[in-house]
């Protein structure tokens, strides 16, 4: 299998010598859904952004399709990240003024995508919310909204999705089901998937795991 991300040596500190990521060295090949799993404040969203190029790291090396997005100029990395990876987050932000179609939509207008409009509906059908088109987010529940979210990164038709504790708003029983639909994404869309949690019940998802603690890859499951 061949990798599609991984990093060397990652380190990120903020002000104040606050040391979010000591070292990290994590990899995901194609077709894998990987967890990252740890509690609260170690280190799991610091990872994923710097993974998602949303920030840089103090030192260290992200490969992302073979390409090190930290020696590439702004343009580049938000071309490679607009064709080939696409971020979902635990707080959906939705447009509320905007519903679901036009959600979607507007997404795929603004990254190019070609007949927009009909491969939002393609992708809500997808995710069984056809009958959920013209309601706004506030109108949905909590595991409907997460479905929209990932069906706007879905938009981009990325080849690598990033989660960052998409079911940490959800009950047990809807994170399973959004767990199960990362298994549908993965089988039936060649996604690579890369998951933060701290929900241990829901390892099980895992074709492999990272667990995090104070910054560091404490195991590799």
């Amino acid at each position: 299998m061949n990798r599609v991300l991984y990093t060397r040596n990652l380190w990120k500190v903020y002000p104040g010598d606050v040391k979010a990521l000591r070292g990290v060295d994590v990899e995901v090949f194609e077709g894998e859904i990987v967890g990252l799993v740890g509690p609260s404040g170690s280190g799991k969203s610091t990872l994923l952004h710097l993974l998602a190029g949303l920030e840089k790291p103090t030192e260290g090396e992200i490969y992302l399709l073979g390409k090190d997005i930290v020696l590439i100029g702004e343009d580049e990395l938000a071309k490679l990240r607009r064709r080939h990876l696409a971020f979902v987050f635990q707080f959906y932000y939705l447009l509320e003024d905007f519903n679901l179609l036009e959600n979607l939509t507007l997404i795929g207008e603004l990254a190019g995508v070609e007949r927009a409009k009909e491969k939002a509906i393609e992708i809500l059908e997808y995710l069984r919310l056809t009958h959920r088109l013209k309601h706004r987010p506030s109108q949905l529940s909590g595991g409907e909204q997460q479905r929209v979210a990932i069906g706007r990164a879905l938009m981009l038709e990325p080849k690598i999705l990033l989660a960052d504790e998409p079911t940490g708003n959800l009950d047990l029983a809807e994170g399973r089901r959004i767990f199960e639909l990362f298994l549908r994404l993965r089988e039936e869309k060649g996604l690579s998937l890369l998951v933060a949690t701290h929900n241990e019940e829901l390892k099980v998802y895992f074709d492999r795991i990272y667990r995090l603690k104070e910054g560091k890859v404490e195991d590799r499951i």
